[in-house]
């Protein structure tokens, strides 16, 4: 039931002033259902830039679809600034000294590659750590646990058997088709049905995780579609099928932009809500993934200013 609340909450909205007040800031943002002003008044006191972004290095890209998912992140940022491209909000400023570029993608996995291919565009990121939140498929991902993506997997791409008129709906069994990104070695785009991280950013997730006891992680594959499953019987089929350990709406869609794009990507998720475990969904849990991926930020700005 709280779950239905908070999604009836996240469609219906909530205006954050009249609109005759409203800066493009605020037209952009907005209030979900993670309702928190100081964060949003914060955003809107930012400077607002125009023009072509411009830095020394490649800033890192961090990827958030919610407010409840960027707001650590934009707090950490020293002279922090807007930049707005089409509807989309990106901050940019430095962490540790080097430039790093704050997006919040919205939900969906079309508004996720929409927002990573802008930013390949506009900011030349040198890798992209897409996070945020995302609901357990097996008991193991315990709500507040971090899961370290080693795979990422479309689970809305599937082709299902045919069946004939009146055999009723089925969505098992089905075959994996895949999405389509470009491969550079081919100099082509073809069907990937699985997308991998960097193997140096998941290196680093995973010294990280190893160093730090205060996160409870799990590496393994990361499932996204547009499509909320409450079903246990599906969480069962996707972890055995795919090996999915959880599932949310964006890291496969950015993994495909950042394939095509040959740009590094990370995708790393914190557990909000887990039907196995609770009927709750902890929406404060955005920022377990924000504190583990800024300490992978910090030790991979290490490895960037050694190499």
């Amino acid at each position: 039931m709280l779950i239905a609340i908070f999604s009836l909450l996240y469609v219906i909205g909530t205006p954050i002033v009249s609109a005759e007040t409203k800066s493009i800031t605020q037209e952009t943002i907005g209030k979900s259902f993670e309702v928190d002003d100081t964060f949003i008044e914060f955003l809107n006191s930012l400077p607002q830039k125009k023009g072509a972004y411009k830095s020394s290095k490649r800033p890192i890209l961090l990827e958030g679809a919610m407010n409840i998912e960027i707001d650590k992140f934009v707090y950490a940022l020293k002279n922090p600034v807007v930049y707005k491209i089409l509807n989309y909000v990106y901050i940019a400023g430095t962490y540790k000294n080097y430039p790093v570029i704050v997006a919040r993608t919205e939900q969906g996995m079309e508004n996720s590659a929409a927002v990573t291919a802008l930013a390949i565009e506009n900011f030349n990121p040198i890798a992209v750590i897409n996070q945020g939140t995302a609901g357990g498929h097996v008991a193991a991902a315990q709500i507040n646990s971090v899961i370290i993506g080693d795979k990422y997997v479309n689970t809305s791409a599937y082709i299902t058997e045919r069946l004939p008129e009146g055999a009723g709906v089925k969505v098992t069994p089905q075959e994996m088709r895949g999405t389509f990104a470009y491969d550079k070695a081919e100099k082509a785009f073809k069907l990937y049905q699985e997308y991998y991280p960097d193997p140096k950013l998941l290196k680093i997730a995973e010294e990280v995780a190893a160093s730090n006891k205060n996160f409870v992680t799990l590496t393994g594959t990361i499932s996204s579609a547009n499509i909320w499953v409450n079903g246990l019987d599906h969480h069962t089929y996707l972890n055995e099928t795919y090996g999915s350990l959880c599932e949310e709406m964006e890291n496969a869609a950015a993994a495909q932009i950042c394939q095509s794009s040959n740009i590094p990507f990370i995708g790393i998720r914190s557990i909000s809500n887990n039907a196995r475990l609770s009927e709750i969904h902890f929406v404060n849990t955005g920022g377990t993934s924000q504190k583990f991926v800024l300490l992978v930020v910090e030790k991979y700005i290490r490895y960037l200013n050694q190499n």
